[in-house]
């Protein structure tokens, strides 16, 4: 592996070039044995350098870098709940927001593609950014799925490594803004059927 702390840069600014996230929010991390790598607070991600990286324990101890991310619990408790996973990324989708700001049932599939490459998407009710609750809450629902919408706070998703994941959210957003965009022209919009679903998954 390259040396996490660039990979983690790189992958912060293609969030931020690909309209994932904005200036300072979100966060990515990636565990590397015993070493979380992990996006630091308040930093436009366009700007980070290798240097100013977090390094934590497991346990959320900090061991080099800035101040880490406000979502560093969450992050912590994915990796405590999916042991084979090694990268997280939390980002603000605005397409994904738009819907989950509408009511929009992301459990409807509209296309095959998000099906195959997304399987079951993760829903998390509202609850306050940083907290415990959130950080919970979002640990158990990812303990069986890789991406997951968190209701007026953007998308999560897990991946064996930061490629997979930023994949996956790429592909949850082009869903979103095709789902949006199919929406404006008819509010009927059909899902398919669960049969359907079935017949996607491998």
């Amino acid at each position: 592996m390259r040396f996490p702390r660039s990979l983690l840069v790189e992958y912060a600014r293609r969030a931020a070039e690909e309209g994932l996230l904005v200036g300072p929010e979100g966060n990515l991390s990636l565990k590397v044995k015993d070493r979380i790598y992990l996006t630091p607070s308040g930093m436009f991600k366009k700007d980070l350098r290798p240097e100013d990286v977090t390094v934590v324990e497991p346990s959320g101890k900090v061991l080099e870098g800035r101040r880490p991310s406000s979502e560093l619990l969450m992050h912590l408790k994915i990796y405590e709940a999916r042991p084979d996973i090694s990268a997280v990324i939390h980002a603000h989708p605005p397409y994904t927001l738009a819907l989950s700001l509408a009511g929009e049932d992301f459990s409807k599939a509209y296309l095959a593609e998000t099906v195959i490459y997304l399987k079951e998407v993760g829903l998390v009710p509202y609850l306050k950014p940083g907290s415990e609750e959130l950080a919970q809450a979002v640990a158990e629902e990812a303990r069986a799925k890789n991406v997951l919408v968190l209701e007026r706070h953007g998308a999560v998703a897990l991946g064996k490594d930061l490629a997979e994941a930023l994949n996956l959210l790429l592909i949850l957003e082009k869903g979103a803004r095709v789902t949006w965009l199919a929406k404006a022209l008819t509010p009927e919009l059909k899902p398919l059927s669960p049969e359907e679903v079935k017949a996607l998954w491998p």
